[in-house]
């Protein structure tokens, strides 16, 4: 039995590559091979010294000794690894479009490569209002193809798929940015997850996607939630990430001020972008004949991790 498209669930006839064949020529990468890893929660472990409570995010520094964060990372990502595949781009690939869809999204594809190479490059441009939008809904495209070939679609709503399909730009919930890597590969990584908006049931746990992925030394972070409320505001990594979803009116300076790290990619894919802001109240304190007032700070949600 043929698998329903995931746009719009008429019959597969087409198979989606979750890293565009195109990309890895493009990013100097032709040939190489894809190590596809399962992974768990790493198993817990003791500190051994002050060392080991440093953040993984904190450069190397010749006082650590064989201690670096970087190595430390390394340790505990091999530690989680459960499985591990080696593949070609090719094959890290799902049928899951339907002739229509693919064709949709081919042409989307080249309407893409153009903006694509200049930040490859690392030339410095603002892309306006437009320009973004296509960006973003390239930057969405892969991601769900990830998430499908991941077997993780099912985080996807539908109507995030009907505005790229039928509008050819993402859902208003998500948000796509785009980084440099430092160093010179591809890989994603990608999760269903619960982000929490709020206090109550209303606007609590709330289930979503993220996908971070690395082409060479661009990077693609795509966040989406099922729904925000009104009071719900976005967040960039500070530095890190340049949004272009929801696009910003006066254009996407490109490149970011930071380049990520293998310390910081973590970071950046596990940064929650939606967030209610703080809201203050306003109280008066009663001193010995004098009404001081002042504002006290109440949450509305937390903001996002890093």
């Amino acid at each position: 039995m043929a698998r329903a498209c995931f746009y719009c669930g008429a019959n597969s006839v087409a198979d989606d590559h979750a890293i565009p064949l195109w990309v890895p020529p493009l990013v100097g990468l032709a040939d190489q091979p894809v190590v596809h890893m399962l992974a768990d929660e790493p198993p817990p472990r003791e500190p051994q010294g002050p060392a080991d409570q440093i953040p993984f995010s904190i450069p190397a520094h010749a006082e650590l000794g064989d201690a670096q964060p970087a190595a430390r990372l390394n340790e505990a990502i091999d530690a989680a690894i459960t499985e591990r595949t080696q593949l070609a781009v090719a094959e890290y690939s799902a049928r899951t479009l339907c002739a229509s869809c693919a064709g949709t999204l081919a042409e989307l594809d080249a309407q893409a490569m153009p903006l694509l190479e200049p930040m490859i490059e690392s030339q410095g441009r603002v892309y306006d209002a437009g320009e973004q939008r296509v960006l973003a809904a390239w930057g969405a495209r892969t991601a769900y193809s990830i998430l499908a070939v991941e077997r993780k679609s099912q985080g996807v709503p539908k109507a995030h798929r009907r505005a790229l399909r039928e509008r050819g730009e993402p859902h208003g919930d998500v948000y796509v940015g785009y980084g440099r890597y430092r160093a010179n590969h591809i890989g994603v990584l990608a999760a269903r997850l619960v982000a929490r908006l709020g206090d109550d049931d209303e606007t609590g746990d709330v289930e979503g996607y993220s996908v971070l992925a690395v082409f060479g030394h661009l990077a693609l972070k795509v966040f989406g939630v099922h729904r925000v409320t009104e009071q719900t505001r976005i967040r960039s990594p500070q530095g890190q990430i340049v949004r272009v979803w929801p696009p910003a009116d006066e254009g996407a300076a490109w490149p970011p001020i930071w380049s990520l790290t293998e310390q910081t990619l973590e970071q950046a894919f596990s940064h929650e972008p939606f967030y209610r802001p703080y809201r203050y109240s306003e109280v008066r304190y009663l001193g010995p004949g004098v009404e001081i007032p002042v504002k006290r700070r109440r949450t509305e949600g937390p903001g996002p991790r890093m």
